[in-house]
């Protein structure tokens, strides 16, 4: 692998554009070039679904072998130039160690399975790990009075510098989920990075954020009943803590879409002309991936019911970046066996070790 600094010297030109598509599904001695000590993702065809393997998500860290400890983690609030304020849960130990940032999904929080399993593993293979707060989840729909939306990466940006400071690691990397994935590789394309940000993971990543919403939609119902409930959960929390200013909300808890809701708070709400525009603004098609800084890894399916695969046709990367786009393992899921073994436990651990070193 070339260093980074040679990547740097690339021209655009230079570098040879590359179509994704969905790895082939491997034997034990089959030669997929993969640059990881991983093997390919492949569980057994009773595990394929990707419902079940979506949902299985969730009962591998609340049955799975080694019941997930809590890491010892302390709040912080991280406060962005603008005013903005955005929350940190950020472990205690080991204090030399890289860190990672963690980035959960839309509507997550750093309770979620997937954020509480991660931290987990990677404080257990030596990391020091934090969680960042989007704006308005977990228990901070009070610190700023716009609410979110999902083009706003400067304070997540910001957020990132601030941990890396205060850690005072001599290097870090950043992996998030699903949205948090979208904001990740958003991040790792960012020019204000701090350069001890090496490193970046996204897990099932947000592509094109329109065609998302239609499958969240048009998908099955568990799905959007799911998303919805939680969203208007959400937007009752804002509407306490700002009754003033969103006292308009009651109109778009009453609607019963994704795509209905955003248009309703895209009007109302969010300077953008409309709910296209809004979504252009985090769309990663195109050669968004050909402008990554750091070394990325993609870990993705192509049997995902909430990231169609046809997005990942659309986007051209360089060689800053690896996408395993696996045939099998749904949304966050990528459970490997009946035991409740999780690939991605291993494939985090893997990949930072071999970026961040030291752990």
């Amino acid at each position: 692998m070339q260093s980074r600094t040679q990547a740097r010297q690339l021209t655009k030109s230079q570098r040879e554009l590359k179509p994704i598509r969905p790895l082939p599904v491997a034997g034990p001695r089959d030669p997929v070039a993969i640059m990881s000590h991983m093997e390919p993702f492949d569980p057994p065809p009773s595990l394929r679904s990707p419902h079940l393997q979506t949902l299985m998500g969730r009962t591998v860290v609340k049955f799975g072998r080694g019941r997930i400890r809590e890491v010892d983690a302390e709040s912080t609030v991280l406060e962005c130039h603008d005013g903005a304020k955005l929350k940190a849960m950020v472990a205690r130990e080991p204090t030399q160690a890289p860190l990672v940032i963690l980035i959960h999904g839309w509507l997550g929080d750093s309770e979620s399975w997937y954020v509480a399993r991660t931290a987990h593993v990677l404080s257990a293979a030596g990391f020091r790990v934090a969680c960042l707060l989007l704006r308005d989840h977990g228990d901070t729909a009070a610190y700023n009075c716009e609410m979110f939306n999902s083009a706003r990466t400067g304070e997540v940006v910001e957020a990132c510098n601030g941990l890396v400071v205060r850690s005072g690691a001599a290097s870090a990397g950043i992996q998030g989920f699903s949205l948090g994935g979208n904001f990740a590789l958003r991040l790792a394309s960012d020019a204000h990075v701090d350069p001890r940000l090496v490193a970046c993971l996204a897990i099932s990543p947000v592509i094109d954020p329109a065609a998302t919403v239609r499958a969240i939609d048009t998908g099955w119902l568990i799905y959007r009943k799911w998303f919805v409930e939680k969203w208007r959960r959400a937007l009752r929390e804002k509407q306490a803590a700002f009754p003033d200013v969103y006292r308009d909300l009651d109109g778009a808890m009453r609607l019963s879409t994704v795509s209905a809701m955003t248009d309703y708070i895209v009007d109302r709400y969010l300077p953008y002309r409309d709910s296209r525009d809004y979504y252009s603004r985090y769309d990663l098609r195109g050669d968004a991936l050909a402008r990554l800084r750091i070394d990325t890894k993609v870990i993705a399916a192509a049997d995902d019911m909430v990231i169609p695969d046809s997005s990942y046709a659309e986007v051209a990367h360089d060689d800053r970046v690896q996408v395993d786009l696996f045939a099998h393992g749904g949304h966050c899921g990528f459970v490997e066996d009946w035991r409740l073994n999780s690939y991605l436990d291993g494939a985090s651990v893997d990949f930072f070790q071999s970026r961040l070193g030291g752990a």
